[in-house]
């Protein structure tokens, strides 16, 4: 459903007047040989004209649609009132509407705001928090030795929060450019064991304080992908941050690297947590679904919608393997590069 609005929103404001003058032309034919009550048939494709190509061509479709629920009246081999009735009929309907174009546009106007006060609040949240991330690393440099354990254990968790937040508002803030395709993608050929020891680099710290192990199993005939190399480390970030968040301790968490037949590399995150029920696996790609699924206990957050979109725009695909129980895979492809290593020669 979400990609289906996606691909309705790229559309231009000349399709969607077209395609709502076309229904509207539709409704009034079926009006005319019918005359049915049929209202909620024209507001149709006000609202949709409304909500795609915003209020000024609403405001024309709604016009159009008084006038030929009007034409269809008066022309209506069934009509059987005169004088003023036929006028009064199309000045209500008109009115009715302009009163929907109206408070659907008010509404968008204020969802367009309240989208813009959250990405100020979040944008501003990320240059303090910068500052705390720093001073917190300095700190750990200047103290490293001279700390008893407990106080080493306090900073680490204080530095493990303020990655995890760090991500959380990074995904926030390119979410929306993912989703209008307003992102910068500058794909190159990276080494895969770069993009993975990066990955690993950063979530080592929280990796040790859950008590949790990560392995890396390399495919020795993979070297190289196509792909943005910052990009790509931030979805395995959010991969290996989801996994970690669900790992008990003690627990194993793989990532590996595959080769495939049709030019591609697939990457994947494996974890020994509780899994993910079976009527969740898709849904929790979608931003909208994160909040009834944390209450059914299975929401791994936004950062998996910012997996899915970053993946996309580098040519690839997403998806999950979970058996409640047994833990949860997750596995995204990318293009494989044109250098990939040779393969291994018995000796």
């Amino acid at each position: 459903m979400q990609r289906l609005y996606d691909f309705l929103s790229r559309r231009s404001r000349h399709f969607w007047i077209a395609v709502g003058l076309v229904m509207v032309g539709l409704i009034a034919t079926v009006d005319y040989f019918t005359d049915p009550d049929i209202l909620i048939l024209y507001l149709i494709p006000i609202i949709l004209v409304d909500w795609f190509a915003g209020e000024k061509p609403g405001v024309v479709l709604a016009i159009a649609s008084a006038v030929a629920w009007f034409a269809a009246d008066v022309l209506s081999t069934t009509h059987e009132t005169a004088g003023v009735v036929p006028y009064w009929n199309l000045a209500v309907r008109s009115a009715i509407f302009l009163i929907v174009t109206h408070m659907l546009s008010g509404l968008l106007a204020s969802r367009k705001r309240h989208e813009e006060l959250m990405h100020f609040i979040i944008h501003d949240l990320r240059s303090p928090l910068t500052n705390v991330l720093t001073g917190l690393q300095t700190l750990r440099e200047m103290r490293n030795g001279k700390m008893d354990e407990s106080e080493q254990e306090l900073l680490d968790m204080a530095l493990i929060s303020s990655n995890r937040m760090l991500t959380l508002i990074n995904s926030l803030l390119d979410l929306p450019r993912l989703e209008h395709r307003k992102m910068p993608v500058h794909t190159q050929e990276v080494s895969v064991d770069e993009l993975v020891n990066s990955s690993l680099a950063i979530v080592a710290l929280w990796a040790t304080q859950n008590r949790v192990k990560i392995v890396y199993e390399a495919d020795p005939q993979v070297h190289t992908v196509i792909a943005d190399p910052d990009i790509t480390v931030r979805v395995l970030v959010n991969l290996l941050s989801n996994a970690l968040k669900y790992s008990p301790p003690d627990s194993t968490i793989t990532v590996r690297a595959r080769a495939l037949e049709q030019g591609l590399v697939t990457f994947s995150v494996t974890d020994e947590g509780p899994g993910i029920p079976p009527e969740w696996v898709e849904k929790v790609f979608d931003k909208y679904a994160q909040v009834e699924a944390r209450k059914e206990g299975a929401s791994t957050g936004l950062g998996l919608t910012f997996c899915q979109l970053a993946v996309e725009a580098q040519k690839g695909r997403i998806w999950i393997e979970s058996e409640v129980g047994k833990g949860t895979t997750v596995l995204f492809t990318l293009p494989a590069g044109k250098t990939q290593k040779a393969p291994l020669l018995d000796e």
